[in-house]
């Protein structure tokens, strides 16, 4: 597994250097990658707002600063770590930045999971920095929690906390189908669920559920209006396979039938039904209202591992 931790703390050798270490050399044992970016001795500046990223070139951003070495590494990881001292109950302002830049890419293409690494003076200070990883990372991303590390006072660098980051680190273990999210589909009595993939466009339509469409069966396909939301051109594909969910240009389709000659045809792909659900889908009637929903075989909820710095 490809994990990137970012680095937020100013301090080469202070307490979250130590967490990073420890985790880093846990997962490392584990024959994981692990890549750390010190973000404090980069130079990466605040998001300008511009939308040249999404209006102009897509995933790419109009900045050209060391937030470029970080975009390539992010999109091949599987996991993302954020590590930080607390200030004024958040992250430290440098992780905020790059955090933010984060928005020219969208959504990272592989990332699955995530955990979080928190230095402190005192206890119970951590909100606003569990509210940004919750909301953003688990929640917008859909990454699954590996757990938040605390450590508060004299916590920081001790024996204890170390060991139990490097046990963390060693027990990571690769995605597979329990990170797949599903997008559940409903008509009538009849509901099938089809495993979501990684591009641009399935995050982008798990953000939007749930949803109710209607459409018309054309003989290969049920395809139904839905306005039109983030896909990137590239992951287009050429032709399907009877099964493939798409999702682009104004359209959801449910793509049951004709891949054989589909070939001529580019089509953006979020999704796909095993046989038996693809069967079900092709006996249903020839007009139908399709709900949408989400179905994550994962907790979105930030995870305390470590109790001793909220007490």
């Amino acid at each position: 597994m490809n994990i990137v931790i970012l680095n937020g703390s100013p301090r080469p050798q202070g307490n979250t250097a130590a967490m990073v270490a420890a985790y880093r050399e846990g997962a490392e044992s584990a024959g994981h990658t692990v890549t750390v970016f010190d973000i404090c001795l980069m130079h990466i500046a605040g998001c300008l707002a511009c939308e040249y990223c999404h209006k102009k070139a897509p995933r790419r951003c109009i900045q050209k600063d060391d937030m470029q070495l970080v975009y390539p590494v992010l999109d091949e990881a599987d996991m993302l770590v954020l590590a930080s001292p607390v200030y004024y109950h958040g992250l430290s302002g440098q992780l905020k930045c790059a955090i933010d830049r984060i928005y020219a890419p969208g959504y990272p293409r592989r990332l699955r999971k995530a955990a979080l690494l928190l230095s402190s003076g005192s206890p119970n200070v951590y909100g606003g920095a569990l509210y940004t990883y919750q909301h953003s990372f688990l929640e917008w991303l859909h990454l699954e929690d590996m757990g938040v590390f605390m450590a508060a006072g004299d916590e920081n660098k001790s024996p204890e906390l170390l060991e139990r980051l490097r046990a963390a680190g060693a027990a990571l273990t690769e995605p597979d189908e329990h990170n797949v999210a599903r997008l559940v589909i409903r008509a009538g009595d009849v509901e099938v669920q089809a495993s979501l993939n990684q591009t641009q466009a399935a995050r982008d339509l798990m953000n939007r559920l749930p949803l109710t469409v209607s459409g018309v069966d054309s003989g290969v396909d049920y395809c139904c209006e839905l306005k039109e939301g983030v896909f990137d051109e590239a992951e287009k594909q050429q032709g399907w396979t009877d099964g493939d969910v798409s999702v682009a240009d104004g359209w959801f389709a449910i793509l049951h039938s004709g891949q054989d000659q589909s070939q001529d045809y580019r089509v953006m792909v979020v999704a796909h039904l095993d046989d038996e659900a693809n069967a079900q889908i092709r006996a249903l009637p020839q007009q139908v209202t399709f709900e949408l929903s989400l179905d994550e075989p994962y907790a979105k909820t930030a995870t305390p591992v470590n109790d001793g710095a909220l007490s």
